[in-house]
């Protein structure tokens, strides 16, 4: 069910059109609802819709949880659903807050508490609140967006009705094509059976942490173990026995193959974060209240919201950071009523370090075409280089500052698959943009993974270009998981990438939007570093349609038309991508 942001304003449609002048930028315009539809036709920012249905909620006295996709999101929900109420209600302004992993234990107990007892009548949360903590008796949940499995969804619409209380749940729906097709068909959204889990018990960052653990309770035996921990287990131990976290026993009645914990913690797994697989965190200290620690944030992610200068967003409110501590990890901040925001300006690189065709793996992949893309290790490397200050409202860039910060780097696992070298003389006949294209081509990729399997819009990334981009980009398509180690994603989508293609084609090619860049439907992707401005549909399918030729799949063929728009006459081998 989709709710106009008018629906539910009541009298005061200026305070939609006010909360919507202060999207934090094109950008997030972009992503959620306006880009590639003529204006006419372009429905208000979900996040606006959102803020509204909330306040709406709040003012009737339901207590309710709105379940956002990511944390900035939660904090703009929040922010623009008080701006809504101290509008129509200003004695309910502060009766709701956001709720996402990084908060500390005790400030996550508070909240639960507040909500139990009814103190607060509604959180904006992530899916931290989605299963694991009693909350009490709910009315309403909120939904911005699928949240990437209808295991999640059912388990967030839960929330609300227990005790055999009625209960209303809402899901507002994105502009993306796995969005945008629920709400075409219903059915195969509430038909859908629960999905099963993704896991990947070799992940090395997983499988060390928990190692540690085990060897607390009992000691470690690699002859005996590996039956449980598989084949990965003797380079965890051998990392762990680097860094001191276990150590041969002195007792003689032990095997020499076993390992008893050393670590300092007396309790490891106090340590083991539930909700991240990043083990490091910076800490935000807030300057102007005794130095208290009001959030902990991934050092992965840590660079893009906290930096000298940056703007910074908590429970709604603005924070100024006034320096960032890389020895310590510590970020300290003080509020400021801000009239811009920040944005970095950042790159990141894909190096693939081995490869290996990926063939089917089990009876459900091999129903699925054959197909010459590969597996391989992967470095993800993020590098930053500077920031925007960006003035609320008009969106001006009025400053930009360079920075200096260490690269960030994490090992994962990647699929793709080589583009035939003569798809890009084609693009150029056409007068097309070839990165543009190859850009496109995996933002479309993307945007179906979810339609095959369990994967959040943020779970996997490809490779994204930038305005400034001069250097060299290799002739592929490709997706890895966004996850540090992997969590299997990537392997578990390369034997895919037979149908994968031949449904990204499909979407692009029907896509009605005539933007050159595309649309949130087509080419756009809601998670793009570089926010959709390096974009050709055109060129993507064209690249599409050409991967597909190389790879002979049969539907592409069959759908070629016989005015040859659309086709690509384009030979080539099919084989593994070089590295870059």
């Amino acid at each position: 069910m989709i709710f106009r942001g008018k629906q539910v304003t009541g009298e005061k449609p200026e305070i939609q059109e006010e909360i919507q002048s202060r999207l934090p930028g094109p950008e997030w315009k972009a992503h959620y609802g306006t880009s590639g539809i003529a204006p006419d036709k372009r429905r208000g920012s979900p996040i606006v819709e959102m803020s509204l249905l909330l306040a709406e909620c709040i003012q009737h006295g339901l207590r309710t949880i709105a379940f956002c996709n990511t944390r900035k999101l939660c904090e703009l929900v929040t922010a623009y659903t008080r701006e809504t109420l101290r509008c129509t209600a200003p004695h309910l302004a502060d009766s709701l807050c956001v709720y996402r992993a990084g908060y500390r234990p005790e400030e996550r107990r508070q909240i639960e508490a507040q909500l139990f007892g009814g103190q607060l009548r509604a959180v904006a949360a992530t899916n931290a609140l989605e299963l694991g903590v009693d909350v009490g008796s709910l009315d309403v949940t909120l939904h911005m967006g699928f949240p990437g499995s209808v295991a999640s969804l059912w388990q967030q619409a839960g929330r609300a009705g227990r005790r055999e209380q009625v209960s209303l749940s809402i899901v507002l729906a994105f502009d993306s094509p796995l969005d945008q097709y629920f709400m075409r068909h219903p059915q195969q959204l509430f038909g859908r059976s629960i999905e099963h889990v993704q896991i990947d018990a070799n992940n090395a960052n997983v499988l060390q942490e928990h190692l540690a653990c085990a060897a607390h309770e009992l000691p470690l035996d690699e002859q005996v173990d590996v039956d449980f921990f598989g084949g990965a287990l003797p380079a965890a131990v051998e990392r762990l026995r680097e860094i001191g976290q276990i150590s041969r026993p002195a007792r003689a009645e032990l095997g020499q193959g076993q390992w008893l914990y050393s670590g300092r913690s007396a309790h490891p797994a106090s340590g083991v974060s539930l909700r991240a697989i990043d083990p490091e965190r910076f800490a935000i200290v807030n300057d102007a209240s005794e130095e208290q620690i009001i959030e902990e944030i991934e050092e992965s992610k840590a660079f893009y919201d906290i930096y000298d200068g940056a703007v910074y967003m908590f429970q709604g409110r603005t924070y100024l950071c006034t320096k960032l501590d890389l020895v310590k990890k510590v970020a300290h901040v003080r509020p400021a009523d801000l009239k811009y925001y920040t944005k970095t300006r950042d790159f990141l690189d894909v190096h693939v370090i081995g490869s290996r065709i990926a063939y089917t793996m089990g009876p459900a992949a091999e129903a699925y075409p054959k197909t010459s893309a590969s597996c391989a290790e992967a470095l993800v490397t993020a590098r930053w280089i500077g920031f925007h200050r960006i003035w609320q409202g008009s969106n001006v860039v009025f400053d930009t500052v360079d920075l200096f910060l260490p690269d960030a780097q994490f090992d994962t696992q990647a699929a793709y698959i080589r583009v035939p070298h003569s798809a890009r003389k084609e693009v150029h006949q056409r007068g097309l943009p070839w990165r543009e294209g190859l850009h496109g081509a995996g933002h479309a990729l993307l945007n179906v993974i979810p339609l095959f399997m369990m994967c959040g819009p943020r779970d996997m990334a490809t490779e994204c270009d930038y305005p400034q981009a001069m250097r060299f980009r290799p002739e592929r398509i490709l997706v890895y998981d966004n996850n540090p180690g992997g969590i299997g994603l990537a392997k578990t989508a390369a034997p895919l990438f037979g149908v994968l293609l031949d449904r990204a084609y499909k979407l692009v090619a029907e896509c009605p939007c005539e933007e050159p860049t595309g649309c949130p439907g087509c080419v756009q992707h809601p998670a793009c570093p570089e926010y959709n401005v390096v974009l050709c549909k055109a060129s993507a399918l064209v690249i599409l349609g050409a991967v597909l030729r190389a790879e002979r799949h049969p539907d592409y063929m069959s759908g070629v038309r016989e005015d040859g728009e659309g086709s690509c006459a384009c030979g080539g081998s099919p084989g593994g991508a070089g590295s870059h």
